[in-house]
C-alpha cells in the first residue's frame, strides 16, 4: 500500500512541476487502495512592513560582527551606523615586570569587505563609555539596533572625544598591489588604525597629561589586579567604547575584528654585562570577544520607509532593519476547502524584480540582493532571534534566492497549514481570527553554518540589501500550489 500511495503523490508532483498553473490538472485514484491525490491553487496577499512595526526596537542584533558609516541611497535615503563594544582583557594577564611604560595605543578596526565608495572620505569619533554596561543576559534591549548609550547614560556627547580621525575604506598610504596582497593573505583590508593617544585632551581627567596611554598605566600601577580579567578591566579601567561617524558619507565598513593594541616599552639583560639595560619594544592586542558587549546601533530615512511601505503594487525588503514584507495566508478559505485531507505539499515562490527602480539600475553602489528569508510567523518574530532558535521547517522556513528563476521558493509548507489545521479543530479561535494570528513575514537572515555546511543558526542580515518582490496589496497574488490526497475506505 505505501508504495502505491508514494506512486500516486510521486505522479501528482511530475503532473504539479509541468504546468504552473495546477488548478484543473484533475484527480486520479490508485484503484487498489483509492487514494486520489489532487491540485488546488490559493492565493495569499503580501504588503511591505517596516521592522519597527514588528518591534519598536528594531532588530536584534547580538553579533559578533560591528558596522561603521553613513550612506544615502537615492531609493531608501540615508542610512546610519555605529556600534558600541567593551574590550576583553584575559583573565591573569600582567605586562612584562619590568615594563617602563605603555609607548602608544591604537584602536584597530578590521574589516573584510565594505559597501559604497572606497574613496569617499569619512571621519569617525571614538568616545570612552562613562560607565560599564553589564551585560548579564536578562537586559536583552542592549542588543537592538535602536539602544542609545547617550538616553541611557552611558556616554555623554557633551565630553571631549577621546579620538577622531579621518579615513576611507582605501587607505590610500598603502599601493593597490600592497592592499591586494594584505586582503589575499589574511581575508581583510589593511585595517583602520585610530590613534587614541593623538589628541592632548582626552577627558578622562583634567589634571592628567592626558595621553591615553599614560591613564592605561597609571591604572596598572594603581592596582594590577585591574587587569586580572575583563570584569575588573571593564569596571575599573575601559568601560567600553562607542565608535561613530562625525562627518561625511558613502561607505559602510563591515567589521570583523577590534582590537586594541598597546606598545609596551620593556628592559631586558643586555647578554654582553648582565645588566637589566637594553630597551625593547613589544605589541599586546586586547581584543573584542563574544565574551565581551558588542551591539550596533543604527537609523534609517523613516520618511522614506513610510512612503516606501504605503506601495501597494509590489512589495520590498531592505537591510538592515529597514523593511520586510508580511504574507497573509488565506487559512479559513483553505481550511474549508481542504480541512478534513492530508496536505503532501504546500509550496509558494517569491518572485524579485530586476531592480527596484530605474534609480538603483543606474546607481554605481547597487545594493545587494538578500540571498535569505525566513518564513515566520508574525508574533514569533521576537522570541525567535532572541532566544537564537534556528529554523525547523515546520513553523519556520528558510529560503534561498535562486538567480535562475529570479526568486525565493518555499515548499515544505504543508507541515505548517496541517499544524494550524489542527489548531483550528481543536482549540478555541484567537480573538483576532486564524487568519491574523497566522500571519508570516519575510525577513533576511545570515546563516551560520557548520564544518558540513549545515545550517546551525540565524540571525538578522545586517548588510546593506534590497529587494522589490512581486505582490502587494494591490498587485499580483502569491500563488499557493497545494498536492493533497483523499483516503476513501471502504465500507
Amino acid at each position: 500500500m505505501k508504495l502505491k500511495f508514494l506512486a500516486a503523490v510521486g505522479l501528482a508532483a511530475t503532473l504539479y512541476s509541468c504546468d504552473d498553473t495546477t488548478t484543473g490538472v484533475g484527480e486520479f485514484v490508485a484503484d487498489a487502495d483509492e487514494i486520489t491525490a489532487s491540485a488546488q491553487t490559493f492565493e495569499a496577499t503580501t504588503k511591505t512592513l517596516k521592522y519597527t512595526d514588528l518591534n519598536q526596537n528594531g532588530v536584534f542584533s547580538r553579533t559578533s560582527s560591528a558596522y561603521l558609516g553613513k550612506f544615502t541611497d537615492p531609493d531608501f535615503g540615508t542610512y546610519t551606523t555605529d556600534f558600541i563594544t567593551q574590550i576583553n582583557c584575559t583573565e591573569g594577564f600582567e605586562f612584562p615586570e619590568t615594563t617602563q611604560e605603555i609607548v602608544a595605543t591604537t584602536l584597530e578596526l578590521s574589516y573584510a569587505s565594505f559597501f559604497g565608495d572606497s574613496l569617499a572620505p569619512m571621519r569617525v569619533r571614538v568616545d570612552m563609555l562613562d560607565k560599564a554596561i553589564d551585560d548579564t543576559g536578562e537586559d536583552l534591549n542592549l542588543y537592538y539596533t535602536s539602544y542609545d548609550p547617550i538616553e541611557e547614560g552611558y556616554y555623554n556627547p557633551e565630553k571631549p572625544e577621546l579620538a577622531e580621525q579621518d579615513y576611507a575604506v582605501r587607505d590610500n598610504s598603502w599601493t593597490d598591489e600592497e592592499i591586494d596582497s594584505i586582503k589575499s593573505e589574511n581575508g581583510y583590508y589593511p585595517p583602520l588604525v585610530i590613534d587614541l593617544d593623538k589628541k592632548k585632551s582626552s577627558g578622562i581627567k583634567e589634571d592628567e597629561a592626558g595621553a591615553f596611554s599614560q591613564y592605561l598605566w597609571n591604572k596598572y600601577q594603581e592596582n594590577k589586579d585591574y587587569f586580572k580579567d575583563a570584569y575588573s578591566f571593564i569596571h575599573n579601567v575601559l568601560p567600553g567604547f562607542y565608535v561613530h561617524t562625525t562627518s561625511g558619507e558613502g561607505a559602510i565598513l563591515y567589521i570583523g575584528d577590534i582590537w586594541l593594541r598597546m606598545k609596551v616599552k620593556y628592559l631586558v639583560e643586555r647578554p654582553s654585562t648582565g645588566a637589566m639595560d637594553s630597551v625593547v619594544y613589544t605589541s599586546i592586542p586586547f581584543a573584542a570577544t563574544n565574551e565581551v558587549f558588542m551591539s550596533t546601533r543604527l537609523s534609517n530615512s523613516e520618511e522614506t520607509l513610510n512612503s516606501l511601505a504605503g506601495e501597494k503594487e509590489h512589495t520590498y525588503l531592505k537591510t538592515p532593519a529597514g523593511l520586510c514584507t508580511e504574507v497573509k495566508l488565506p487559512l479559513q478559505e483553505m481550511y474549508d476547502a481542504l480541512g478534513t485531507d492530508t496536505l503532501n505539499s504546500v509550496s509558494m515562490a517569491f518572485t524579485k524584480y530586476k531592480n527596484v527602480s530605474d534609480n538603483s539600475e543606474n546607481s554605481p553602489y547597487k545594493m545587494g540582493t538578500p540571498q535569505n528569508l525566513l518564513l515566520i510567523r508574525k508574533n514569533e518574530v521576537k522570541d525567535f532571534f532572541e532566544q537564537r532558535k534556528n529554523y525547523d521547517s515546520k513553523t519556520t522556513f528558510l529560503g534561498t534566492y535562486s538567480s535562475t528563476t529570479n526568486s525565493y521558493s518555499f515548499s515544505q509548507v504543508n507541515r505548517l497549514i496541517s499544524q494550524i489545521f489542527s489548531d483550528m479543530r481543536t482549540k478555541e479561535e484567537p480573538a483576532q481570527g486564524w487568519d491574523e494570528y497566522n500571519t508570516m513575514v519575510l525577513i533576511p537572515v545570515k546563516t551560520e553554518t557548520d564544518s558540513q555546511g549545515n545550517t546551525i543558526g540565524l540571525s538578522h542580515d545586517l548588510e546593506v540589501n534590497s529587494a522589490k518582490l512581486m505582490g502587494g496589496e494591490d498587485g499580483e497574488k502569491i500563488k499557493m500550489e497545494i498536492i493533497y490526497t483523499k483516503p476513501k475506505f471502504n465500507k
